[in-house]
């Protein structure tokens, strides 16, 4: 092939080899010096400006100082909302410390009032003590705690509470608290004068002591030995005043969700209000580390836990860092997401994850476990309403409803509610709603809580309950609580007053009142019933007596016997029960009266949940579990009375009257509910 020359003549290939072969080697170039660099031109020092100003004035906050420039947020923004703050949270640490060491808990608070605003709070327990050591970080440094993101339910979460409280009472008063703590009848007693450093977030001991901490004289003037325990004692600026929200109030429905606490409260004029517990039965205590729930989990959050898993494939990361999913869900889950079990699952994208969230919200997975969870449960909670309202005397106790736990961003969480209707509580104003979270009273903040959405978003109306345009909090003598429990309550703000507004709580609150009113519903309804035949009746055996007794003296003849045309009018079997309480039980009479034309035959089956039926007379047919059965012959116009005693109940403990008919028509019976071959829940 030929090649052009420089000269734009041609030549051959091999003619070109030849000349390059035939050329003389260059001689090898001399190293030649390195020029020398210029030095660069000096720069002009820069002019200081208004950004490095800024710049020094940046420093660290520290939290507890923010705190103390910010009470408000924590609930300490006017002197009566500070002080049930501030009992609120001593009596919560006390409460937790007890149960934490299986104890059941005996809690006193105490009121002293010192002049000009300023009170003085003890709040002493019997839980397990605190080191000495550990008082200073416990009580005077923020978010100092063990069960911040433990993954499991308890009434403190940020660890800011107590030490909050302290700090409020030494800004307002100047006055350094007062810790005594006991470990053990081994220990004495350690006594600590404490005061906090807002500005390094610590508490610092003033001075200590140790002694040994002995009991209030009892009636024989003999002290015994606090064997374990702790009490705080600080002074801050508050205002104490009765009703709904006041620290009696706080007390008072404390101990209707902590029915296995005895809890004492002595006011600043020495009146002195108790608390027995009613069972001696200590709640569960929840266990910790529990794994999010894919149903909720956020995006980002299932990111940050793909890319710093520690498994290689997607699905042991989806087994082992998320709780309820087995295999089978598991399968379900990525082949809905399109995903392979084995990709590594630092390594999927955006996309990939938001395909999984959307898995995970279209696949059914079972709800998350309740060990994390404690609910106070029907019984307690119908025997916490009890103890604290017997005064009020209410007529009905609905059954309360615990739900299944739900979950919300991957937190699992669940719902009870109890309600109570009738007896002193008032008839023209709103039904009160107690509002609880994690076994503590909300008493502030009201209208922006979940709980009271979720009550006034329910059509009362159609569960008996009177309640303007169908919203709104329905008015009447009733009474509502509402529980939330969850590892991580949903506050609306650090003071912990209210639960925010999330979907899936407002609507498990409303599928559990709604549960629980249908039997308030039923109640009512048998009420009225009863009340419009009671009328009836009433008018009956007023008019037609009177009638007949005119119509006799116009006529000159004897008032006629008037039981068979009543009969005739009413056409019912009326049942009712006459309950007498007292120290030596309780003891009941079942009347019954046939007000029909025609005999009824039947039989009647009675039953008192928990308690045995003891000297039934006349001597029922026979026994069938918990209940007597009498069989019932009455003739037209007659009646007939059945007793029998409750040798250990009482007001607290009656948990109403079950009453059967079998082998009749129930709609012609008042007073009893069909025999269905299963006795009421």
């Amino acid at each position: 092939m030929g090649q052009t020359t420089l000269d734009g003549s041609a030549r051959d290939d091999d003619a070109a080899e030849a000349v390059v072969a035939e050329a003389p080697a260059a001689a090898p170039e001399e190293p030649q010096p390195a020029a020398e660099a210029e030095p660069p031109a000096p720069r002009k020092k820069p002019k200081r400006t208004r950004a490095h100003d800024l710049a020094e004035e940046q420093r660290d906050i520290p939290i507890s100082e923010f705190f103390e420039q910010n009470r408000h947020i924590l609930g300490f923004d006017n002197p009566t909302h500070s002080l049930i703050t501030a009992v609120k949270e001593a009596v919560d640490n006390a409460l937790d410390a007890c149960e934490q060491a299986s104890i059941l808990p005996e809690v006193h608070v105490a009121l002293e009032s010192l002049g000009r605003d300023e009170l003085r709070i003890s709040v002493e327990d019997n839980g397990p003590g605190i080191l000495k050591e550990q008082i200073p970080m416990v009580f005077g440094r923020l978010l100092y705690g063990s069960r911040f993101g433990s993954g499991k339910q308890s009434r403190g979460q940020q660890g800011i509470g107590i030490s909050a409280a302290i700090m409020y009472g030494q800004l307002t008063t100047g006055r350094p608290a007062e810790i005594t703590s006991r470990i053990s009848i081994d220990h004495l007693a350690e006594k600590v004068i404490l005061k906090l450093d807002s500005r390094n977030n610590c508490g610092i001991i003033d001075r200590s002591e140790q002694l040994v901490w002995r009991l209030p004289p009892d009636e024989e003037g003999l002290q015994a030995e606090k064997e374990h325990g702790t009490r705080v004692v600080f002074s801050l600026k508050g205002r104490y005043q009765a009703g709904r929200q006041s620290v009696r109030e706080y007390l008072r429905t404390t101990s209707i969700v902590n029915p296995h606490a005895t809890i004492s409260f002595t006011d600043p004029a020495g009146e002195v209000m108790r608390f027995d517990r009613a069972s001696d039965e200590l709640p569960q205590l929840p266990q910790e580390g529990i794994k999010p729930h894919p149903h909720g989990v956020e995006l980002g959050q299932l990111l940050r836990m793909a890319h710093h898993a520690s498994q290689h494939q997607l699905g042991l990361f989806l087994q082992q860092e998320f709780s309820s999913m087995g295999k089978r869900t598991i399968e379900n889950v990525l082949a809905r997401a399109a995903l392979d079990p084995v990709v590594r699952p630092q390594d999927i994208t955006r996309a990939e994850a938001l395909a999984l969230r959307e898995a995970f919200q279209t696949t059914s997975i079972r709800s998350p476990t309740s060990k994390v969870l404690v609910p106070i449960g029907p019984q307690l909670i119908k025997l916490g309403l009890k103890q604290v309202l017997e005064e009020l005397r209410p007529d009905y106790y609905t059954t309360p409803v615990s739900r299944a736990p739900a979950v919300f961003a991957g937190t699992p969480f669940l719902v009870e509610v109890g309600m109570v209707f009738g007896g002193n509580l008032p008839r023209d104003e709103p039904v009160q709603i107690l509002r609880f979270a994690n076994r503590v009273p909300l008493l502030y903040q009201a209208g922006g809580c979940a709980i009271t959405k979720a009550v006034q978003g329910i059509n009362w109306r159609n569960y008996g309950l009177d309640q303007r345009g169908g919203k709104g909090t329905p008015n009447g003598p009733a009474l509502i609580l509402v529980h939330v429990a969850a590892t991580n309550i949903p506050f609306t703000s650090e003071a912990k007053e209210a639960v925010a507004d999330i979907p899936e709580i407002g609507r498990e609150i409303k599928l559990a009142l709604r549960a629980n009113a249908k039997t308030l519903a039923r109640h009512l309804k048998k009420q009225k019933k009863r009340a419009k035949l009671g009328e009836k009746f009433e008018l009956v055996q007023k008019v037609l007596p009177a009638m007949a007794e005119r119509a006799a003296r116009v006529v000159g003849e004897p008032v006629p016997n008037l039981d068979k045309v009543v009969a005739r009018i009413m056409d019912i079997v009326w049942i009712e029960e006459e309950i007498e309480f007292s120290d030596k039980g309780i003891e009941i009479a079942v009347r019954v009266t046939n007000y029909r034309l025609r005999s009824a035959n039947f039989k009647l089956r009675v039953e008192v949940p928990d308690h045995e039926i003891r000297d039934a007379e006349p001597r029922p047919g026979r026994r069938e579990g918990g209940q007597v059965i009498w069989s019932v012959g009455l003739p037209t116009t007659e009646s007939t009375t059945y007793r029998f005693r409750i040798p250990d109940g009482s007001r607290r403990s009656f948990d109403g009257l079950e009453l059967w008919v079998e082998g009749i028509d129930s709609s012609h019976v008042i007073g009893a509910e069909p025999w269905t071959g299963v006795a009421a829940a």
